[in-house]
């Protein structure tokens, strides 16, 4: 059993290479901790989101604050409000962030080891 405080890890700008910005990330869980999962907490500005991007296995998107919004290459549009989920398969291109005209927050958990960024979003 282990206690990780959000303290100790910073949360800091996102990579503006893979996101639209302004956003922040904070890495809570990653390959250094070793587990099997990856969690990012993930704070979107107005307009911000990450650019169109896949995974090698299921993500999925916790509502922390604010509202987000979930867009796939389909053009499928799925809202994320504080206590929401929105499951992603594995290879299914799509961006995240924040819904129109707001700020938005999740904590996005990745349990496969890849994602394999796209063009940008914009």
């Amino acid at each position: 059993m282990r206690a990780i405080s959000r303290a100790t890890r910073p949360h800091n700008a996102a990579d503006a290479n893979n996101f639209v910005m302004p956003a922040l990330m904070q890495k809570m869980l990653g390959p250094d901790d070793e587990q099997p999962v990856r969690l990012y907490r993930v704070t979107f500005g107005v307009g911000a989101r990450t650019n169109w991007h896949r995974h090698d296995d299921v993500q999925v998107l916790f509502g922390l604050s604010g509202q987000c919004i979930v867009v796939d290459r389909e053009g499928t549009e799925l809202l994320l409000n504080p206590g929401d989920v929105v499951t992603i398969d594995p290879g299914k291109e799509h961006w995240h962030g924040a819904a129109p005209g707001t700020e938005g927050e999740h904590l996005a958990i990745n349990t496969g080891e890849v994602t394999t960024w796209l063009e940008s979003s914009a």
